[in-house]
């Protein structure tokens, strides 16, 4: 695949990625009580609720859609940057793959196996059920986070930062994927006592989400638009 076809590919699963966090968030708000998804027996009790599955694929999706986005942004963007724009899309990839073992463990397990599974369990097996899914959750929770501060804050951050160097970004697109990523490590709040109502968390993850999509998709149409005109600057005059 040629440059302008990675960057075209590029673009489609930004497009992709956006959909994906569209989707989580909407799971998320339509949820049967007000809290963030995260309590074992709320899972269970919406196991089989169309929020819950639009929270869990929604966040897979827009997890794996943004492997080709930062391939695109690494060869789009590497020779103004120079070698270093590996680290932070290698972190970026790395997350990726913690985050989305993060959804398919945390609730994807409890959609299509604890749930089901403690459905038709008699009372002796549904404490032993519970306790294996608050055991699954619990212990992949890290994990989740760590994807989450490694794919969409400290990755985009870091990218931000070095394109700043470059012309072709305008400084309010780079600046919004500095505020996205920053806010993106509202999740080490997980490893960190610092007590936070939980409304700022919420502010804070959809201002990951927004501005993150945001700089994701105007990388993207950049990269897109230098593609053509390179095209267009290396075909022969009539």
């Amino acid at each position: 695949m040629d440059n302008k076809g990675l960057y075209k590919t590029g673009l489609i699963f930004a497009l992709l990625t956006a959909l994906g966090w569209i989707i989580f968030v909407a799971g998320m708000v339509s949820s049967t009580q007000g809290d963030a998804p995260g309590e074992v027996a709320r899972y269970i009790a919406q196991s089989e609720s169309t929020a819950l599955l639009m929270y869990t694929w929604g966040g897979i999706l827009g997890s794996l859609a943004v492997i080709p986005v930062f391939l695109a942004i690494f060869q789009g963007f590497r020779q103004e940057t120079g070698s270093v724009l590996a680290v932070p899309v290698t972190f970026g990839l790395i997350g990726v793959g913690f985050l989305t073992m993060g959804f398919m463990v945390d609730s994807g397990s409890l959609i299509y196996y604890f749930g089901p599974a403690i459905a038709n369990a008699n009372v002796l097996e549904t404490g032993f059920l519970v306790q294996a899914a608050q055991f699954a959750q619990d212990s992949i929770e890290v994990t989740w986070a760590i994807g989450s501060i490694l794919a969409y804050g400290g990755s985009i951050l870091w990218i931000a930062f070095l394109l700043f160097r470059t012309s072709r970004v305008p400084k309010w697109l780079n600046l919004a994927g500095i505020i996205g990523g920053l806010a993106g490590f509202v999740w080490a709040i997980r490893f960190l006592p610092i007590p936070a109502p939980q409304s700022v968390g919420i502010i804070l993850l959809f201002l990951n989400i927004l501005l993150a999509m945001v700089w994701l998709l105007g990388l993207s149409i950049i990269l897109v638009r230098s593609g053509d005109q390179d095209t267009e600057a290396t075909q022969p005059s009539a």
